[in-house]
């Protein structure tokens, strides 16, 4: 018995395993904790560029969703404002190249991108005055680029199908005109893809 655990164990971990050279697909979800921004749900798409070696590449986009107070407050002459909420959605376009460790059937994996980041805040004003109640809602966008370093491990079910699961850090900013300055994003994402 302990023999045929040795045997499974083994071969998840240590039995050599190569992806097969392809141009795929990679479909993702994200947990992200960027620096005061509220915690972010995401997923994305890239096109995966399997070489069959060590150096791969992925090109694509991830969209981030978080809900909190909105970053830019605005006023309206003869209101007091009681609430300003906002959906703040971050849309991360970019390339990434990467590096397997070890190519076995369970290979950690390290990698570097560079991304455009893309900013669209969704807000909703509520404001109060003498026998009023007014609400606004606004949009508001920007744009800036980002760096990421990962680290991760990729399951190789088969030669074209695999699991992946990585921890990246993400730092940049965007101008964001409505404050007229540059927001920091700075942060960890934890994500989990199928390529195929």
């Amino acid at each position: 018995m302990i023999t045929s655990i040795f045997l499974s164990v083994s071969f998840i971990f240590f039995a050599p395993s190569i992806e097969k050279e392809r141009i795929g697909t990679e479909i993702s979800i994200s947990y992200v904790l960027l620096k005061d921004f509220p915690q972010s749900i995401g997923a994305g798409v890239d096109i995966i560029f399997v070489t069959g070696e060590r150096l791969g590449a992925s090109l694509g986009f991830t969209t981030l969703r978080s809900k909190g107070e909105s970053l830019f407050k605005e006023l309206l002459p003869g209101t007091e404002l009681r609430s300003s909420t906002s959906s703040k959605y971050i849309t991360l376009i970019g390339f990434e190249l990467n590096y397997t460790l070890k190519q076995k059937k369970l290979s950690p994996f390290t990698g570097i991108g560079l991304n455009w980041i893309y900013f669209h805040e969704q807000s909703k004003y509520v404001y109060y005055a003498p026998g009023w109640k007014i609400t606004s809602w606004k949009n508001y966008q920007g744009n800036g680029y980002c760096f990421s370093a990962a680290l991760g491990l990729r399951y190789i079910l088969k030669p074209s199908l695999s699991l992946e699961n990585k921890i990246e850090l993400i730092k940049g900013n965007f101008y964001y005109p409505v404050v007229k300055d540059h927001i920091t994003i700075e942060g960890l994402s934890i994500s989990f893809g199928i390529r195929f």
